[in-house]
């Protein structure tokens, strides 16, 4: 068995081993995350490493040598060993091997860590660069809610970001999926009723330098989730358009897609992170249900 459960008396947690994602997070006999119905998205809240977005062209230069990833990275297609748990906590670890080094030319290793608290959920990523040369990467969370949660519609339903200020949005090309620097623009406001239009041009991207929350709250009951941040410099927040479909993503991101100009080396593209030899990064979110 792959999966993993953690509780206490609020909340109940399942992890897959396959990816380190998350499958479930239940209050109150309700389901809160997106379940993988494939007919809009298959997936439920995927680990986005050692990229995260799209390259342009589905490639990178690094060291005079071209390599080739898909979009979001390899961690979400690999099985994670389980190292540590208990029953309100998970730790699993992924480590660079054969077929990581044909996509991605670094040693590392991975840990990712679920708790517990009341009613919180926090997710901890940890890299460690086992390599003896300077890594790059970005990493990222994707988790996917369930709109609506128990009662109402889609319509019925916001995204309120805090702190309350205008922010930078980074468009999307629709076509590559790559950023458009050029094209960043100041938004106005904090709250985003949830529409299929909101979603046309694909993801809303924004970034946040500052300690971050957004909320999925609604008009016709108490429920809601607030995932939250604080060293994460970018998040997304996306459902696919046109379907209809019945969830919105909160995705804080350390590492952004590839902008449309970049000439494809990894070591200056924007938003990258660079780690010495031996040492470790850390970042990660909490996810709030009520």
């Amino acid at each position: 068995m792959t999966t993993r459960k953690i509780s206490n008396d609020q909340l109940h947690i399942e992890i897959d081993a396959f990816g380190a994602e998350l499958q479930s997070i239940r209050k109150d006999g309700l389901e809160y995350l997106w379940q993988g119905n494939p007919e809009f998205w298959g997936r439920k809240s995927p680990v986005l490493f050692p990229i995260v977005g799209k390259l342009k062209h589905g490639r990178y230069v690094y060291d005079d040598a071209i390599f080739k990833m898909s979009g979001h990275g390899f961690a979400r297609d690999k099985a994670f060993n389980l190292i540590d748990e208990n029953d309100e906590s998970v730790v699993y670890e992924l480590r660079s091997d054969k077929e990581t080094k044909i996509v991605y030319p670094f040693e590392f290793r991975l840990r990712i860590t679920y708790r517990l608290n009341g009613n919180q959920l926090s997710v901890n990523w940890e890299v460690k660069n086992l390599d003896e040369i300077e890594m790059f990467f970005g990493i990222g969370a994707h988790p996917a809610f369930n709109v609506p949660l128990g009662t109402g519609k889609f319509e019925d339903y916001s995204l309120g970001i805090s702190p309350e200020k205008n922010r930078q949005l980074i468009p999307l090309n629709v076509e590559q999926g790559t950023i458009e620097l050029n094209k960043k623009q100041v938004v106005e406001g904090h709250t985003f009723n949830l529409s299929r239009e909101l979603f046309k041009g694909d993801a809303l991207v924004f970034e946040t330098p500052e300690a971050t929350e957004v909320v999925l709250s609604n008009s016709v009951n108490e429920r809601s989730v607030k995932v939250s941040w604080e060293h994460m410099p970018f998040v997304g927040l996306w459902s696919p358009y046109p379907s209809e479909a019945p969830f919105v993503c909160i995705e804080p991101w350390c590492g952004i897609a590839d902008d449309d100009n970049t000439d494809g080396d990894l070591t200056t593209k924007f938003g990258i992170n660079m780690l010495s030899p031996g040492k470790k990064f850390k970042a990660g979110y909490t996810i709030t249900i009520n």
